[in-house]
């Protein structure tokens, strides 16, 4: 492959697992169907899928191979190819931190492309064995423990959850601008561009242990200066006042039949 002219900086855009990535096209060797097992190039190169390389789900067949010009030689398997494009121009954007170690390795920064986010994979830093990639550190859970006043109610995951009105500040649909992260584990969905920077989405419920599912909607948070969003399947509206419960944490607002419980973003992230 020729490298690029100066002033150009050329890379291949393509998705795995449930992830788009952004790669220099200066680190590609080759791009090609899989051999008639799916297993090797040409009977040479073993075909390894990138998305479990990262800790993610086998890819479904056949996909396609990417090889790197990495020591010793790379050859993964993605979901597709999307194209290769000039990302000179287009605008890029750090990731934020807290996403943990092994991603910060991988990918520091995404590019947006026709309204769709890229994370920028860096090729020498990708895995040759899987397990490596270890998810974002978790936070530890709080409930609110004082009786909440004006809170945004937002489902997820069947779930009902609260959030005091002063840490609200917008929702969104969930938008081709989100990317998820790769592998699976923790409670960080992936992240999304709001306001000219990245946010990490967390999923209430995964804090709680179940999976970091993305939804439909996102609402976004800022916690100590710091923004976040949160996984909503879709927003109750804001409700004034709130009654105590048995069970920490978790209040009831009139007119809504599921209780609602309260996490203590304030002192979980600051």
């Amino acid at each position: 492959m020729p490298p690029y002219e100066s002033g150009r900086r050329l890379c291949l855009l393509m998705d795995a697992g449930d992830t788009r990535f952004a790669v220099e096209a200066t680190s590609v060797m080759e791009v090609a169907a899989p051999g008639p097992d799916e297993t090797s190039l040409r009977g040479v190169l073993e075909v390894k899928d990138l998305s479990v390389l990262l800790g993610g789900e086998p890819e479904p067949s056949p996909g396609m191979v990417v090889v790197f010009d990495v020591s010793p030689t790379l050859a993964v398997r993605v979901r597709s190819i999307i194209e290769v494009v000039d990302v000179a121009p287009a605008p890029h954007f750090l990731l934020p931190a807290g996403l943990g170690d092994t991603l910060a390795a991988l990918s520091r920064s995404a590019v947006l492309h026709k309204d769709r986010l890229y994370l920028e994979l860096t090729a020498e830093a990708l895995p040759h064995e899987p397990g490596t990639v270890r998810p974002p550190p978790e936070h530890p859970v709080v409930l609110t423990e004082a009786l909440p006043g004006r809170s945004l109610i937002l489902e997820s995951q069947g779930r009902l959850f609260g959030l005091p009105l002063h840490h609200v500040s917008q929702v969104v649909a969930r938008g081709p601008s989100f990317s998820a992260l790769p592998g699976k584990g923790g409670a960080v969905a992936g992240v999304v561009l709001h306001g000219q920077a990245l946010w990490p989405l967390y999923s209430a419920p995964a804090m709680l242990g179940a999976p970091a599912t993305p939804e439909g909607f996102i609402v976004l948070t800022e916690v100590d200066g710091r923004g976040l969003g949160l996984c909503a399947s879709r927003v109750l509206g804001v409700h004034p006042r709130f009654e105590p419960t048995e069970e920490p944490g978790v209040f009831r607002a009139p007119g809504v039949m599921d209780p609602v419980l309260f996490l203590n973003l304030q002192r979980m992230f600051s």
